[in-house]
């Protein structure tokens, strides 16, 4: 048996990525694992990961994922200046189509009814956002080539605004998605009980 501490936070979005990113930069350090993967908008998540990396002197490849042009035209897209912040600490960035929308996304607007995307995300949302979001940004990384599913990531996810969930995790494709295996929960957000 082995014991692990996970860290619950107390809100989710913007008010606890600090706490989040710290929790991942720490596992990270004490895992080894070599890339991160980040859920962001405007660049600013992909960033605090990419500074709390440095602060603790962990050497890891920070994957900041944003929306797909569709989606940055509604909610928001990369914000140059933070880009190119976190891009000298050693962060890149790619943007993608969300893997649990997309196709099924025009396919439950136009037509009604439940599609496999939707009851997918319906599931990881019993975990909160921030899982599904972590989970999703890690396949959207895979599709891209950024991260393989033999070695594993930590992938950090989030409500809103900012990162409230960071998973270990194996990544797979969207096209193998039921092989993505969950390793640790690093932190999540527990809500009022």
């Amino acid at each position: 048996m082995t014991e692990k501490t996970i860290t619950y936070l107390h809100k989710a979005g913007l008010a606890e990525t600090k706490a989040c990113v710290k929790a991942a930069a720490k596992r990270a350090k004490e895992l080894g694992i070599r890339q991160i993967v980040v859920s962001t908008t405007s660049g600013r998540s992909a960033l605090n990961m990419a500074q709390a990396l440095k602060d603790i002197g962990h050497k890891a490849e920070v994957i900041g994922v944003g929306y797909s042009a569709e989606y940055a035209a509604k909610w928001g897209a990369f914000d140059s200046k933070i880009q190119g912040q976190a891009e000298k600490l050693g962060a890149r960035f790619i943007k993608g189509t969300h893997i649990m929308g997309g196709l099924d996304s025009a396919v439950a607007s136009s037509l009604g009814g439940a599609v496999p995307g939707k009851i997918i995300a319906a599931a990881y949302y019993t975990f909160g956002q921030g899982c599904k979001v972590a989970v999703e940004v890690a396949a959207m990384a895979a599709d891209q080539g950024c991260v393989s599913a033999k070695n594993p990531v930590i992938s950090l996810g989030g409500t809103a605004e900012g990162v409230d969930t960071a998973l270990v995790l194996n990544p797979a494709t969207a096209s193998q998605l039921f092989s993505l295996k969950i390793r640790e929960v690093v932190c999540m957000v527990s809500g009022k009980m």
